[in-house]
């Protein structure tokens, strides 16, 4: 974990993280996030220029009556977000099927 947070911020002068749907209440919360941030460091060899490189995912939270976390599981694809970052692919190239309508899973299930 802490070689991936230095490289990110070496790379990113910041990395917000956001909740963007809920789907279920307490006690299992069922959500979508989004991490982005604008890359104006370096990543490995390659130097940002200012876009906006995002990552999406999904996690559930459980959490006890006080709704105090006790458990959280976060799910994403990685792989997208370095390839921006290594400059293999342009941000236009990522994240198709959480940019379109509906849901991205079953978009992906689709290829």
């Amino acid at each position: 974990w802490e070689d991936s947070h230095e490289a990110f911020h070496d790379a990113f002068a910041a990395f917000p993280w956001e909740v963007l749907e809920v789907f279920s209440g307490p006690p299992k919360v069922a959500f979508t996030w989004r991490h982005w941030g604008h890359f104006t460091g370096n990543y490995e060899q390659n130097t940002g220029d200012g876009q906006l490189v995002e990552m999406y995912g999904f996690g559930t939270a459980v959490v006890n009556e006080k709704l105090q976390l006790q458990q959280v599981e976060i799910f994403y694809n990685a792989e997208e977000f370095i390839s921006v970052l290594r400059g293999d692919k342009t941000v236009e190239e990522t994240n198709a099927n959480w940019k379109s309508a509906g849901c991205p899973f079953t978009a992906m299930m689709k290829k």
